[in-house]
């Protein structure tokens, strides 16, 4: 993006009027532009918002009209302001603002560590039916199997697809690859149908390697991953979690069913799903035995019947676009998403806070950042040692 149009998304952010595609385009910008260094704290101290907004655009503008360069190829303090508002945005404490302001880093001798935890990055391990594994980290790009017809390769910007060689062999759904995520990991692959799926940290996903003559698309999914489901509607696709099944025909849905979160969560961002419970989809007479969305909801499954609500599409995908977004969040749930992608162990020291907590910031900063911005709300604080995190 040139500078005008970082300025224009830059002031839509702040007047409250961006939409989801601005967003996404700030905190790609902001990915691209990343560094180490913290700069931004948040605060409780009363200060009137629209104040914080206007200082906080007169600086961003400052800095684009600086020169005509591209903003990337600055120093890092030119790009200071601007990446505060596509990377971090304003922190809210729930029942108390929390407003942002230029402060400089708050690193302290308790988060020493944090500076040495590696960040999540693109690694899995494929497991092919026959029960060999390879890990794609080390492995180079280009081909790397043929399974019945069906050829394996690792692209350049770490992508596994599977294409279609000639006639393939038919598919057969007791003969699964296996795609799985350490912590800190994360993946992208391009099924034999053409769909495609993005798995999150700690997850695995397991698939026939070809789907011809079967006549459904099914997947078994554990953890979290986005999908974006090539249309046909003779094959229905489907995915199978522990607990549910969501069934497509093509369309655009992010399923989170990590064991140790409570609730299982669909959320679907275009197209039309059903979620049924434990793949009972027929089971009319079992009250909210499954639901069908649109494209906007979420639904959530605990212990009990499946519940429809109207979703945060960019917080249910932040993860997948690199950043995270907290929305009125618990401390506990945003420490089980740090330490699935820093890949830490987190304890706790006391009783837990029970405030709830909103903001952003990209996935690419150091765990210290994140911390260091929580601290900074004085509702909480943290001490590392080694890749253990003690919230006190």
């Amino acid at each position: 993006m040139n500078n005008e149009e970082v300025k224009g998304l830059a002031k839509k952010f702040l007047a409250g009027k961006a939409t989801t595609e601005d967003k996404s385009k700030l905190h790609s910008w902001s990915a691209l532009n990343a560094d180490d260094e913290p700069e931004v704290v948040f605060t409780s101290k009363p200060e009137n918002a629209e104040d914080v907004k206007s200082r906080l655009f007169d600086r961003i503008q400052s800095k684009i009209n600086t020169g005509d360069q591209p903003i990337y190829e600055r120093s890092i303090g030119t790009r200071l302001w601007y990446r505060t508002v596509a990377a971090a945005a304003i922190l809210l404490i729930i029942g108390t603002p929390a407003y942002l302001y230029n402060a400089g880093s708050l690193f302290k001798d308790d988060l020493a560590d944090a500076k040495h935890i590696a960040i999540g990055k693109n690694t899995a391990i494929l497991t092919l039916a026959n029960g060999k594994q390879i890990n794609l980290s080390d492995a180079v790009n280009g081909k790397l199997a043929d399974e019945s017809g069906i050829s394996i390769n690792k692209t350049s910007d770490g992508q596994l697809v599977y294409e279609v060689k000639g006639a393939a062999g038919r598919g057969d759904e007791n003969r699964l690859n296996k795609i799985s995520t350490p912590k800190g990991g994360q993946y992208q692959v391009v099924l034999p149908d053409g769909s495609k799926v993005w798995l999150n940290a700690a997850s695995s996903i397991k698939f026939p390697s070809d789907f011809v003559g079967l006549n459904q698309r099914k997947v078994q999914l554990i953890g979290e991953a986005y999908f974006e489901v090539a249309k046909d509607k003779s094959h229905p696709f489907i995915v199978q979690t522990d607990k549910q099944e969501v069934e497509v025909l093509g369309t655009h849905f992010n399923v989170n069913a990590y064991s140790d979160e409570e609730l299982t969560k669909t959320t679907l961002l275009e197209g039309s799903v059903r979620v049924s419970l434990d793949g009972n989809s027929n089971a009319v007479h079992v009250t909210n035995a499954f639901v069908i969305l649109k494209p906007g909801q979420q639904a959530v499954l605990a212990d009990g019947p499946i519940k429809i609500n109207q979703a945060d599409t960019e917080e249910a995908v932040a993860w997948k676009n690199g950043y995270f977004k907290f929305n009125s969040e618990s401390l506990s749930s945003i420490m089980r998403k740090l330490s699935r992608w820093y890949d830490v162990e987190v304890v706790y020291k006391g009783e837990i806070s029970k405030d709830r907590f909103g903001g952003t910031i990209s996935r690419y900063k150091n765990v210290a950042d994140v911390l260091e911005m929580l601290e900074s709300t004085k509702l909480v604080k943290f001490k590392v040692e080694g890749r253990r995190i003690i919230v006190m």
